[in-house]
């Protein structure tokens, strides 16, 4: 007879093993509740916090013109016309002074005018270069102030003679050939792109005033300007098309070069430069006559339920947009909320922008007079604050959030809203249309605040 080798002891002591194992399994689970749940015995329901998140809060825009901008001693003026298909047309000129280059020069016995060439170093366009551009040269009869604060709706006083008036197709990207004058064998080199505009073909007038400058005048540079006050340089307007030129007045190829003759040397020239210490104004121009008529229905005769739909900024002192939060007092007296995140959402109306889009708007906070103030947020930073372009959703974000907080925390403070712009809209000439905050299409993503928040109720 075959016996069981298992020892009945054994068996006994495995099964008690596992009741244990079984009741400590138990004993756990019991235990385990969802993080939601715990302290729920002890915390009563109207005490608990909860998060929430809104983008119907009513937020609209409307669009306005800019009266100017400061545009003195910018790091380069624009010259020439655009004829934008939406925005209508803009001109662009500027203010210069210019300044002697050495003290006491004497141009001899007899000197005689060959020519009188403006020379301005390209940096940049922003357009169309092959349409052609009519350009005007006038010599200034006010004095400008370095020390002075000018804007780019400044209208000084200059003489009737236009010195230029002809046609030029800017040519940005050539090179210039010049001579080294002090190489006994004339050798030649190129620099970057320069544009030369012959100033004594029709009228030898102010070549010839310059000239006749004695030495007293020659050998100080007050003198200089009290008798040369400087030019005024300006475009026509473009019918379309047409092109913003980028110069550089303070690059060492710039400036007013006098080619002259005397009884005893033939080829000399004298410069006058335009440098950081010498005064400079940009001056810009908008004809809205030929803009898109919804443009001037909203930014001129003040229809501003058409923000609704779509509005607009344009830089070099064109149009700004104001940011409205008409409701969002009366959202946190009904509400005591903690701001968890504000982001403020323009979104493109255009497919493609004409010339391409801004790179990043500014967001500034308005005041009751109309002037302008940072806003807390900017001093967290580009990377928190945002403003530049995302070509993937065809928008630009502001994070706004200690903004928004800080008008819920005073519901009694009076808020008159934001302005948004063109970035660095001095020396910026791109603009950007934007879909209001009830586009036409529904499928169209609107201008929105997105505000997540924790009820403090």
């Amino acid at each position: 007879m075959t016996k069981s080798l298992v020892n009945k002891n054994s068996i006994i002591n495995g099964l008690y093993r596992l009741i244990a194992v079984v009741l400590v399994i138990v004993a756990f689970a019991s235990c385990a509740k969802s993080p939601n749940k715990i302290g729920s015995r002890i915390m009563p329901e109207n005490s608990k916090l909860k998060g929430a998140r809104t983008d119907t809060t009513s937020v609209y825009a409307y669009s306005e013109y800019i009266d100017s901008v400061r545009s003195d001693e910018l790091s380069f003026n624009y010259l020439g016309s655009l004829a934008d298909p939406v925005f209508g047309t803009t001109v662009a000129g500027f203010y210069s002074q210019l300044t002697i280059t050495s003290l006491n020069q004497d141009f001899g016995p007899n000197p005689q005018l060959d020519s009188l060439i403006l020379q301005l170093s390209y940096q940049g366009y922003y357009g169309d270069t092959n349409v052609d551009l009519r350009i005007h040269v006038y010599e200034l009869e006010e004095m400008l102030e370095l020390d002075q604060d000018y804007f780019s709706n400044l209208t000084l006083q200059h003489g009737a003679t236009d010195y230029l008036n002809a046609s030029f197709r800017p040519r940005p990207n050539d090179s210039t050939i010049v001579v080294d004058s002090a190489a006994n064998n004339s050798d030649t080199t190129k620099v970057g792109p320069v544009e030369k505009f012959n100033l004594g073909l029709l009228d030898p007038g102010l070549g010839n005033k310059l000239l006749s400058a004695d030495t007293s005048i020659m050998n100080s540079t007050i003198n200089f300007k009290n008798f040369f006050k400087g030019l005024y340089v300006t475009a026509d307007a473009v019918d379309n098309d047409g092109c913003l030129v980028r110069f550089n007045l303070v690059d060492l190829k710039s400036g007013l070069v006098l080619y002259y003759k005397n009884d005893t040397v033939d080829s000399l020239y004298y410069s006058y430069k335009t440098t950081i210490t010498t005064p400079r104004v940009s001056k810009y121009v908008h004809f809205y006559e030929n803009a898109d008529p919804e443009l001037q229905q909203q930014v001129f005769y003040g229809d501003t339920s058409l923000g609704k739909q779509k509005f607009y900024v344009q830089g070099l002192s064109g149009i700004r947009s104001v940011i409205k939060f008409p409701h969002l007092i009366e959202w946190a007296r009904h509400k005591k909320v903690a701001i968890n995140e504000a982001k403020l959402i323009f979104t493109g109306f255009e497919q493609e922008p004409y010339l391409g889009e801004p790179n990043a708007l500014l967001l500034v906070k308005r005041n009751a007079d109309k002037t302008q103030n940072v806003l807390i947020d900017q001093y967290e930073g580009e990377t928190f604050f945002g403003g530049t372009y995302k070509s993937s959703t065809h928008s630009y974000t502001f994070r706004i959030t200690n903004h928004i907080q800080k008008l819920l925390l005073d519901t009694t403070n009076l808020d008159h809203g934001l302005y948004v712009y063109t970035n660095a809209d001095a020396i910026n000439p791109k603009r950007f249309i934007f879909n209001g905050n009830q586009p036409t299409n529904d499928t169209i993503s609107p201008f929105r605040l997105e505000i997540i928040y924790t009820d403090l109720n």
